[in-house]
């Protein structure tokens, strides 16, 4: 299922997904986790990916923003939106169940 197809994107963190194309520093079939919602309901809503890379893993357990900045957790996190420039990213993404 892509990440496109979830209403309530709030319902969409903690969960793990899978990138579908390439993205700055990110190779398709890169997995992360969704760890922020963004926004209002509807259209104008997004998330932030935090990327679980080989060499860059993830905290065990991660699930959730910490506001920790990146230059401290080397955690590269981007964000996915449904009505950038009116173009829904979030189809870019799809959930790894």
């Amino acid at each position: 299922m892509r990440l496109s197809q979830i209403e309530d994107l709030r319902t969409a963190v903690g969960r793990r997904v899978r990138s579908l194309r390439e993205f700055s520093g990110v190779v398709p079939g890169s997995e992360g986790v969704v760890d922020e919602y963004y926004g209002a309901q509807g259209e104008h809503q997004g998330v932030t990916v935090a990327w679980d890379f080989p060499a860059a893993p993830l905290p065990e357990g991660y699930k959730k923003y910490d506001g920790v900045p990146m230059v401290r957790s080397g955690i590269l996190r981007d964000g996915f939106g449904r009505a950038y420039m009116g173009f829904d990213e979030t189809q870019f993404l799809e959930v790894v169940e």
